[in-house]
């Protein structure tokens, strides 16, 4: 736990890792969306396969990194922030930002699984951390238990044999032209080894000075240190590890990769929740407050959002404009709830 402020030195340090963070963070997601197309069409793979599993997961390791870490320390509020303050932002501010870029064709195939099992994965998050609710007594705590843990593990393998099964069903085609044009294998596999390395990097740089310096801003103010630290996990730490699927994404997305932009948002976020709430969950039971419950019904409003403009079949510009708008609302009522707790209560 963080109690000190910084320097004027050390927050001038912080900014220049932030920076540095960035750079890592575009030329390896630059690195890896190249890879990973190229992977996909060596192997017929579809490219929304593509962005629904490897980069998903690819991009989804800092908040698997941060997850373990704060489990392991017994943060589960900074671990369950990071993971629904990060499906937040993937669906508003790296989705929104991604079709401002270009506007996003969606496949029906995506409206009637992977969202849907998106959907179900974020009622399921909401249901198990209801105990309090759900038991009828007040004195029950909020836990998501290792037994739920393992629900979710089963729900993440279930989510990549669905997906698995959805490229075998599918034909990429290619022509010959095209395939002869491709790299060696081995120096694709390097590249994207290379990228994911500088995702992972370039958020770890990004995320670690952005909380020591929102911390410090905290104490500075006289905000509870624990408080600040929940705000920073649902704010900070959810953007800098979301900024791999914030660069992904929109690097794909200008390079009109529709099914790798769109994929790596709802890939991620069904990782997020199964995957990093499931091992963290096995390791320690993590215990909620009411206040993050609030936070995953949020998050269950913005992927039926989604849910209903992918529904078009294309995701327009303005949608990508409702989308960042309903980013910034919430952050104005993450900061209303900082410095006013009693003035929108959590449910």
């Amino acid at each position: 736990m963080l109690a000190s402020t910084l320097t004027g030195v050390q927050y001038f340090l912080n900014a220049l890792f932030l920076v540095a963070g960035i750079v890592f963070l575009v030329k390896g997601a630059d690195y890896f969306v190249d890879s990973a197309s190229v992977i996909a069409k060596r192997l017929k793979i579809p490219p929304i396969i593509i962005g629904l599993t490897i980069v998903s997961f690819g991009t989804s390791a800092p908040e698997l990194a941060v997850g373990i870490a704060s489990s392991i320390k017994g943060e589960a509020g900074l671990s369950l922030g990071n993971v629904v303050g990060s499906n937040i932002a993937n669906l508003t501010l790296v989705l929104g930002m991604s079709i401002l870029i270009h506007p996003i064709i969606v496949k029906k195939g995506l409206c009637k699984k992977e969202i849907p099992f998106l959907i179900i994965a974020t009622v399921l998050l909401i249901v198990f951390s209801m105990d309090n609710l759900l038991s009828g007594f007040s004195g029950v705590q909020n836990i998501i238990s290792r037994g739920e843990a393992v629900v979710f593990i089963l729900g993440i393998v279930l989510f990549c044999i669905m997906s698995i099964k959805g490229a075998q069903q599918e034909e990429l085609k290619l022509e010959k032209e095209e395939i002869e044009t491709f790299d060696p294998l081995w120096k694709t596999l390097l590249l994207l080894f290379i990228g994911l390395i500088g995702i992972i990097a370039g958020a770890e740089f990004v995320t670690t000075p952005a909380s020591k310096i929102a911390t410090s801003i905290g104490v500075t103010v006289g905000i509870d240190e624990a408080l600040m630290l929940n705000v920073v996990g649902l704010t900070v730490v959810a953007v800098g590890t979301s900024l791999p699927e914030l660069v992904t994404s929109a690097i794909a997305a200008k390079r009109k990769q529709n099914e790798i932009a769109i994929g790596n948002v709802i890939g991620s976020n069904v990782f997020n929740i199964l995957f990093i709430c499931g091992i963290t969950g096995m390791i320690r039971p993590l215990t909620l407050t009411p206040d993050i419950i609030t936070d995953m019904i949020i998050s269950l409003l913005f992927t039926i959002l989604v849910f209903g403009f992918a529904k078009t079949g294309l995701l327009k510009k303005w949608y990508g404009a409702i989308l960042l708008g309903g980013y910034v609302l919430y952050i104005m009522y993450i900061i209303l709830r900082l410095f006013y707790p009693n003035a929108l209560l959590p449910l």
